[in-house]
């Protein structure tokens, strides 16, 4: 992968696969031309474009739903390179925008199909199938037997998750999976994506239209336009030399802040000043652009204290509307930080516990940078 210029994410792994000049025809029309492209193990590679630009078709061809009318696939990982088609796609984890759950089956069935097919023995199957429900946060008790139509869209959504990492695939396919979610809901469940990736390091390809989304999600981004790549690499060289017009129109004006969807706040987490005693345990002139958080007897914070000139201000704490998660990005630390008026922002881990903090003045050396 030496086209790569030695970027550490890129070169830290091998290729998985290798798309070499494909085509896709059809009829007069060339959905996709001379397409070159090598997707690295364990990573997230995110293709985004203008509609109809190739995306979802490269993806497709990669599991053999489009037949490729020129070129070459080659499957450099040694568990998928001699499979039939059949076994091809079941290796493959698939993960749509309409989510696709079969209706007549419970949630649990949904999960379970392809170890199922693959002959896994029930008990097996039975414990997968808890661990992904747990894995996407939703508890096996309470879902396993509902149906989809008993499920929100972002619950189907994770649903549609678990059942693509259903026989632990060695590699998740994921066409718009989130698109039809609502921005909270899929904010969400980009923090859960991440958050789930770093466990699992799968090897992902991930088509989305939302630039927002591709940036966050990317390891390597690889931006398409009239069924060709016009540009591939990791996001933050992409936004630092966009190659082209194209690509400068499509990046968009707001570069410095896009650069902020690239961090997530436990990259630059710094400890915190808390306590569960009401006022700040600081003076004001050590402490401008500090927060003190106090919190409560199981360490989630209840409010955030700061100085202005000599006067002390003090902001309710509501967890979850106020406070970030570990896997969220630098710029919804921005927007918290900008509503409470505080110097930064809580940082809290799962249980909702206080566990650092992200500095409005970090974040502004990083969009400098």
């Amino acid at each position: 992968m030496q086209s790569h210029h030695n970027h550490p994410v890129l070169t830290d792994t091998h290729s998985f696969l290798t798309v070499k000049n494909i085509a896709v025809n059809y009829g007069e029309i060339a959905a996709l031309q001379d397409v070159t492209l090598s997707i690295p193990a364990n990573r997230v590679t995110v293709l985004i474009g203008p509609s109809g630009c190739g995306k979802s078709t490269t993806l497709r061809c990669l599991n053999g739903l489009v037949k490729i009318d020129g070129g070459s696939i080659t499957y450099e990982d040694e568990g998928i390179q001699d499979l039939s088609e059949t076994d091809l796609r079941r290796s493959m984890g698939y993960a749509i925008q309409s989510v696709g759950l079969m209706p007549h089956l419970s949630v649990e069935e949904n999960v379970d199909l392809v170890p199922r097919l693959l002959g896994w023995p029930k008990a097996s199957r039975t414990e997968r199938v808890e661990k992904l429900l747990k894995l996407v946060r939703l508890e096996p008790e309470i879902y396993s037997k509902k149906y989809p139509h008993e499920l929100s869209g972002g619950e189907a959504q994770r649903i549609g998750f678990a059942r693509a990492l259903g026989a632990d695939p060695p590699m998740l396919l994921m066409d718009e999976p989130f698109g039809a979610v609502d921005p909270l809901n899929r904010e969400q469940l980009q923090d859960e994506f991440i958050r789930i990736q770093r466990q699992l390091k799968k090897t992902v390809v991930f088509v989305t239209h939302d630039l927002d989304e591709a940036i966050r999600l990317a390891d390597y981004l690889v931006i398409m336009k009239d069924g060709k790549i016009v540009q591939a690499d990791a996001p933050e060289r992409i936004l630092a030399s966009p190659r082209g017009e194209f690509v400068e129109r499509f990046l968009g004006p707001d570069r410095a802040l896009q650069r902020l969807t690239l961090f997530t706040a436990d990259r630059l987490m710094e400890k915190v000043l808390s306590g569960v005693e009401e006022k700040p345990a600081l003076a004001p002139d050590e402490s401008s652009n500090r927060t003190y958080w106090q919190v409560d007897a199981e360490g989630k914070p209840i409010a955030g204290y700061a100085w202005v000139g000599d006067k002390a201000i003090r902001r309710l704490i509501v967890n979850g509307t106020h406070t970030v998660q570990q896997y969220s990005s630098l710029k919804e630390c921005v927007s918290k930080i900008l509503n409470l008026g505080l110097p930064s922002a809580a940082v809290v881990c799962e249980e909702g516990r206080l566990c650092g903090e992200v500095r409005f003045e970090t974040i502004q050396q990083i969009s400098q940078g």
